[in-house]
């Protein structure tokens, strides 16, 4: 057993993430949706703090690297959800305290991501990773409704946003200049998540809401999910890589982004049936691409008869 736990890729936190958000997603539609992402979720996360528990070392050399040293904030992100998922079952202020952990679990992470890459920066570090740990405070402004901490929220997004401006310029340009390695290539689809996160976080803990702005992030979404699905259909014959994570969490809150904009224009009277359209596919997309990288992540680390992923 412990050999599976060694085998746990931290990059794994993006598809708890996907999946914690995949149970907000589907709520609607399905009212026991939450309990089942949420238990498949906390399974996931006990195999991490196994690996932590068991082999500290490795995460020393993740927050080294300049990818998992982002990506590893997709773990802080999925605890902000989670605290929202279980306070029903243990109460607010549980809840909270598990919350304002995450949170002071995150800023940890990205402490750490300022000074070893921001302060000491080097082109050649950043990809679309880098967005992670920047946009992940948008999961601060997404889940303090819950806590009635708005302007906490409020805050969260704010700087959140000004960063993710700041990251989109500098990761773009990187891409533009330095060619990224096979391994590498799909964390492209963290692409897809920023600017969702943005926009999903505006629209939860900002007031009042400004339609043309938040309009403008979900077109920005739009554009960048195309580009996203069109590369994931070019990577699919190659290796199953960790970096296949990208394809979970991205694609999930784009969903969640067309969501809530259809609400939020529907409960202002505007006609956003054909939003309802988008939203179904949208959620199926979700489903299987989740679904697909979860299921080869449980292949690498119980080392099931499949489709080989190199970690």
């Amino acid at each position: 057993m412990k050999s599976c736990i060694e085998r746990v890729p931290i990059s794994i936190g993006g598809v708890i993430l996907g999946i914690t958000a995949m149970g907000n997603l589907l709520y609607d539609y399905m009212s026991y949706s939450r309990e089942i992402c949420g238990t498949i979720a906390v399974l996931l996360c006990i195999l991490v703090v196994l690996k932590l528990i068991y082999y500290p070392h490795y995460f020393k050399e993740d927050l080294n690297n300049p990818i998992l040293a982002s990506v590893i904030a997709t773990f802080s992100m999925a605890l902000m959800l989670i605290s929202n998922y279980v306070c029903p079952y243990i109460g607010l202020e549980i809840s909270y305290c598990i919350w304002i952990s995450a949170i002071l679990l995150h800023i940890f992470f990205l402490l750490n991501y300022i000074y070893k890459y921001v302060l000491h920066f080097k082109l050649e570090s950043y990809t679309a990773g880098s967005f992670v740990v920047f946009a992940g405070v948008q999961m601060i402004a997404i889940t303090a409704p819950t806590f009635h901490q708005e302007l906490i929220g409020s805050i969260a997004f704010w700087f959140s946003f000004i960063c993710v401006v700041c990251v989109f310029i500098t990761v773009c340009y990187r891409y533009l200049k330095i060619p990224v390695a096979g391994p590498v290539k799909p964390i492209i689809g963290v692409y897809g998540a920023p600017f969702s996160l943005c926009a999903v976080g505006y629209l939860s803990s900002v007031s009042p809401v400004n339609t043309l702005f938040a309009v403008s992030m979900y077109i920005i979404t739009k554009i960048l999910y195309i580009m996203i699905l069109y590369k994931f259909i070019t990577y699919i014959k190659h290796p199953m890589y960790p970096t296949y994570a990208a394809y979970t969490f991205p694609i999930v809150i784009n969903a969640v982004t067309t969501l809530k904009l259809m609400k939020y224009l529907t409960g202002i009277g505007a006609n956003a049936s054909l939003m309802e359209v988008e939203l179904i596919i949208e959620i199926a997309i979700s489903i299987i691409l989740v679904a697909y990288v979860l299921i080869y992540f449980l292949i690498a680390i119980f080392e099931i008869k499949g489709r080989e992923m190199i970690i």
